[in-house]
This record gives C-alpha cells, sequence and structure tokens, in this order.
C-alpha cells in the first residue's frame, strides 16, 4: 500500500515538471506547428509592429476560405500586426498570371476592389483568368482604372522585380503549399503542421506576442 502511494506521488510529480516545461517554453513552442527559418529575412514592419506575410495564390481554393479569416484576424490584431502578401506560383504559368495581378493592382492603388473580387471571381463564379488581357478586362470592370493601365503594370519592370522577390521569398521559406504565413522574417507556419487555418492564426498570435515582449 505504501509502495502504491509513493509511486503515485511519483507520477504527480512528474506530471507537475512536465507541465512546468511546456509553460517555461511560452505558447508559441507548446504548440508547435512552425518552423525556424535557417535564415532570417528582412522586414519592414513599423517599430512596434510585427510583420506577417502571408503566401496564397488567387487559383487555390484553402486561400479563398482563409481569406475572410485573415482579413478578421488583421482586424483584431490592429497596429500589433502588419501584414503583407506574397502570392506564389510554385512554377504554373496560370498562377505566375495571379501573382502578377496581384503586383499589378497594388501598384495601381486598387486592391481594396479587387483583391476580394478576384478571389470570388475564380472560387464562386469559375471564372478563369489565362493571360494578362483576361485580369485586365476584369479589374477595368470593378476598380476605377483602363485596361492599359492594367496592361502596362503587369508588364512593368516593378512588377517584375516584385514577383522575382516573392519567388525567392518562397524559396527562402520553403513554401510547402499555401496558404502558409511568415512571422517576423524568422518563423514559417503550415497550415497542415498548425493543424488547421485557425491553429495557424493562433500560433501567428502567439508568435507575435512573443515578439512584442508581451508575454
Amino acid at each position: 500500500m505504501q509502495h502504491s502511494s509513493v509511486a503515485r506521488l511519483g507520477w504527480i510529480v512528474a506530471i507537475v515538471l512536465m507541465l512546468g516545461g511546456l509553460i517555461g517554453l511560452g505558447p508559441a513552442q507548446a504548440q508547435q506547428g512552425y518552423q525556424v527559418l535557417d535564415t532570417p529575412q528582412s522586414t519592414d514592419a513599423s517599430e512596434g509592429a510585427v510583420e506577417v506575410r502571408e503566401f496564397f495564390s488567387y487559383g487555390c481554393p484553402h486561400c479563398a476560405d482563409f481569406e475572410p479569416r485573415l482579413s478578421e484576424w488583421t482586424s483584431e490584431m490592429g497596429d500589433r500586426v502588419e501584414v503583407v502578401h506574397t502570392p506564389v506560383t510554385f512554377g504554373r504559368e496560370s498562377w505566375a498570371v495571379l501573382a502578377r495581378a496581384y503586383y499589378a493592382a497594388q501598384a495601381l492603388d486598387i486592391l481594396d476592389q479587387t483583391h476580394t473580387a478576384l478571389f470570388e471571381a475564380i472560387h464562386d463564379e469559375g471564372r478563369s483568368f489565362s493571360s494578362n488581357e483576361d485580369v485586365a478586362a476584369f479589374y477595368a470592370s470593378v476598380a476605377d482604372v483602363t485596361e492599359a493601365d492594367v496592361l502596362s503594370a503587369m508588364n512593368s519592370f516593378a512588377v517584375n522585380t516584385q514577383l522575382n522577390r516573392g519567388e525567392r521569398l518562397v524559396n527562402a521559406y520553403r513554401i510547402p503549399g499555401t496558404p502558409a504565413m511568415g512571422v517576423a522574417g524568422k518563423y514559417l507556419i503550415d497550415v497542415r503542421a498548425a493543424g488547421g487555418q485557425q491553429g495557424m492564426l493562433d500560433i501567428a498570435e502567439s508568435l507575435v506576442v512573443e515578439e512584442n515582449g508581451d508575454q
């Protein structure tokens, strides 16, 4: 009987020590679901804010599902984060057109009109955008731009530069699929490892808290 009590006490002590170790790790480490980059990437976030980078494609149905979740999360996080978007191509020509579409809208300052609209056109309406001309016609129908404006932006040096930088970031973060998130230029959160889209956002918030020193 005494031996049983000692054994039970030993198990209790072990559990307490284990829980203490998890608490010491902090919320992000306890959750796991993220990787630390071998080579940190530079960020341009304002002082007091943490860069959160979404890797996505307009052609990805999971990204279409994630877009309203991310938008709501961004609003809730407020000034603590600066969310930036990096379209990926994974070597697909159709996704390269859509990546150019994002950067062109950014250059033309029409993302507020085009970002959600392009997701909806592809995934709700079944539309296809296989060429720059397809994108130009669509943007001209939903924003105050001409098709010529859009084509000029999509073929510009600035958009080519951003596209190349985006490809480098995809390689640097070793993006396995979309959507994925980078935090503070140091961490990669993969949706599968995070246990889903909400898990990815929860881990991102934990990492932001750690970066801000608000544990």
